[in-house]
C-alpha cells in the first residue's frame, strides 16, 4: 500500500468526522507533528498525531489506534479547561510550541481554535518566553546528570537516563528556535536546530557521546534479530508504555532501517533510545540481554566506560549552556 500524505490526511479527517459525530462534547481536533510536513515518512512509515480538546473531562489520556502496518493514529486528549490560559502556553514547550507551529484544524466550535491559538502565539517567540521553554530542559539535564553521577555504580539503570539527559539537552537547543526534537527525526532535526544559533559543532559533541572512539562496521541484522526480541518480551509485560504497542514496531524498526544506510548515528541514536527503555523495563534475564549487553559493549556504552562517557556528557552539556547563555546575552535578556 502506498502511504501518501493525502491518504494520512484523509484518514485523520474521516477519523475526526466519526468521533464528532458520536461525541458531542469534542471542542476542537487538530493535527501536529509529522504529518505537518511535506514529507511525513520515515522508512516508508509514520504515525497521524491528533489533538482532541473536550468540553468536558478528557475520557483518557492517550490511545493508539492501528490502522495499517505501517500508519496509526496518535491521539491525546485535553480538557478545555488546560487551555483556559492561553499566554501560559507561551512557556509549555510541548503543547505551546506544536500549538504554534503548523498545526492543522480538522473541526473547531465557536473559533475556540483561533482564540487560543491567537492568545498563545502572540509574544510567544519573544526572547522572555522562548527562554522558559528552553530552560526546564536544560535545567533537568544537568540535575539528572548529577543524580546520575552519583549512582553510576548501578550498571542496569545508567544508559536509559544518560540518553535522557542528551534528549533534555538538545531539546533545550532546539526550542531556541523551533519545537522540541521527536523521537524518531532526534539526530535528523538536530543539526538544522544547532545551525539555527550558531553552534554546529554541538552534532559532534552529541554524536561522540553515543558512538565509539574507533569506528565500527554495524552489523544491523544481530542488532534488529535482538531488538526485536525486546520488543515481543515487552508485549508480554503489565507495565508495558503505550508508545511499545505492538502496531508501533515497525513505525520503530522500519525508521531505523530506513536510516540505517543514509543516517547511521541517527539509525544508531534510535535504536538505543528505543532499545535502552525496553531494557529498563524487562527482567536482566529476558532472552535479549545479552544481545544488548554485547551492544552496547561495541558502542562503548557499557560498564567499563560509564566513567568516561559522565565526563564527556558533562562537556556537552558545559557547551549547551554556554550557547544557550550566549543567545540570552543576544537577545539582551
Amino acid at each position: 500500500m502506498r502511504i501518501t500524505r493525502d491518504l494520512l490526511l484523509s484518514t485523520a479527517k474521516d477519523t475526526v468526522k466519526r468521533r464528532v459525530f458520536n461525541s458531542s462534547d469534542i471542542v476542537c481536533a487538530y493535527l501536529t507533528g509529522s504529518i505537518t510536513r511535506e514529507d511525513p515518512l520515515i522508512g516508508g512509515t509514520t504515525d497521524i498525531d491528533l489533538i482532541y480538546v473536550h468540553s468536558l473531562e478528557a475520557p483518557q489520556q492517550r490511545e493508539i489506534i492501528p490502522i495499517t502496518d505501517d500508519f496509526h493514529l496518535d491521539i491525546a486528549h485535553f480538557s478545555q479547561s488546560f487551555f483556559s490560559q492561553p499566554r501560559k502556553l507561551r512557556s509549555d514547550a510541548w503543547v505551546g510550541s506544536f500549538l504554534c507551529h503548523y498545526p492543522i484544524v480538522l473541526h473547531d466550535t465557536n473559533h475556540w481554535f483561533d482564540y487560543v491559538r491567537s492568545g498563545a502565539f502572540a509574544h510567544f517567540f519573544q526572547p522572555i518566553n522562548t527562554i522558559l521553554r528552553v530552560k526546564p530542559f536544560i535545567e533537568s539535564a544537568r540535575r539528572d546528570w548529577i543524580a546520575l553521577l552519583n549512582k553510576q555504580n548501578n550498571n542496569q539503570d545508567f544508559l536509559h537516563p544518560y540518553l535522557k539527559i542528551i534528549k533534555n539537552a538538545a531539546d533545550a537547543v532546539s526550542c531556541l528556535t523551533s519545537v522540541p526534537l521527536t523521537d524518531r527525526r532526534f539526530l535528523i532535526d538536530f543539526p538544522q536546530a544547532t545551525q539555527g544559533i550558531n553552534m554546529p559543532g554541538l552534532v559532534g559533541g552529541l554524536v561522540d557521546l553515543i558512538m565509539p572512539i574507533d569506528s565500527i562496521e554495524p552489523d544491523w541484522d544481530i542488532w534488529l534479530g535482538n531488538w526485536n526480541t525486546a520488543f515481543s518480551s515487552l508485549q508480554q509485560i503489565d507495565n508495558r508504555p503505550l508508545s511499545y504497542s505492538s502496531c508501533r514496531r515497525s513505525y520503530y524498526e522500519k525508521a531505523i532501517l530506513g536510516l540505517k544506510d543514509e543516517n547511521s548515528q541517527a539509525a544508531v541514536w534510535l535504536l538505543l533510545w528505543t532499545w535502552s527503555l525496553m531494557a529498563s523495563r524487562l527482567p536482566r534475564n529476558n532472552s535479549s540481554q545479552k544481545g544488548y549487553d554485547d551492544l552496547l559493549s561495541q558502542l562503548m556504552l557499557g560498564a567499563d566506560n560509564f566513567s568516561e562517557r559522565l565526563t564527556g556528557l558533562d562537556q556537552f552539556l558545559d557547551a549547551v549552556e554556554e550557547s544557550i547563555e550566549g543567545w540570552q546575552a543576544a537577545a539582551g535578556i
